[in-house]
């Protein structure tokens, strides 16, 4: 069983990612998860390519702006509530929550499809990392929320970066001049 000192601890008084009324910051923690979410918002910008090797569909584009807009929208949100010390609504309201949470795991579920290899894996850990699968699983404590269950999000997008590193190696080396296609490895 959880102590007393952990069980106030998974209070959403302290959740720092997307802070909502009432909230007590912890240190610099809002300010540096407003930095990761803008950093995941301009990864977003390319991640269709890197997961799929081709250009995104139309419905694809219109899924990745979304993400990278409510992304965006909750990052600054939370960064600023991490300088001011206050909740601070992000642009859009309740609805960029909404699509920050709901719209990745789609996106990235269609891009898990069509990837191949160590890309799909890539796309997977991305799934597992993002807000909505982490609330349902590993950010669930006895109580309420798990303190630093962002920590566990964030192993598994570097995870989910050295996927990326590898399947781009691995491209590159297929490539190299004199070096002759392997009928077996399927690239897209």
């Amino acid at each position: 069983m959880d102590s007393d000192r952990c069980l106030e601890r998974q209070d959403h008084l302290y959740d720092f990612v997307a802070p909502g009324a009432p909230w007590e910051p912890l240190g610099d923690a809002a300010q540096l998860a407003g930095w990761s979410l803008l950093v995941l918002a301009a990864a977003f910008v390319l991640l269709p390519w890197a997961l799929s090797g081709r250009r995104p569909g139309v419905v694809t584009a219109v899924a990745q702006v979304g993400v990278v807009l409510a992304t965006t929208a909750v990052g600054v949100a939370t960064l600023r509530s991490g300088l001011a010390g206050v909740v601070v609504d992000p642009v859009g309201g309740d609805l960029a929550v909404r699509v920050w949470l709901f719209l990745p795991p789609v996106l990235l579920v269609h891009l898990a499809v069509v990837a191949r290899g160590w890309d799909r894996a890539a796309a997977v850990l991305l799934v597992l990392a993002t807000p909505l699968v982490a609330g349902l699983t590993y950010a669930v404590g006895t109580y309420d929320a798990r303190p630093w269950w962002e920590a566990v999000s964030g192993l598994l997008v570097m995870a989910a970066g050295l996927c990326l590193v590898v399947a781009s190696v691995s491209r590159a080396r297929d490539r190299a001049p004199g070096r002759a296609a392997d009928p077996t490895r399927l690239v897209p």
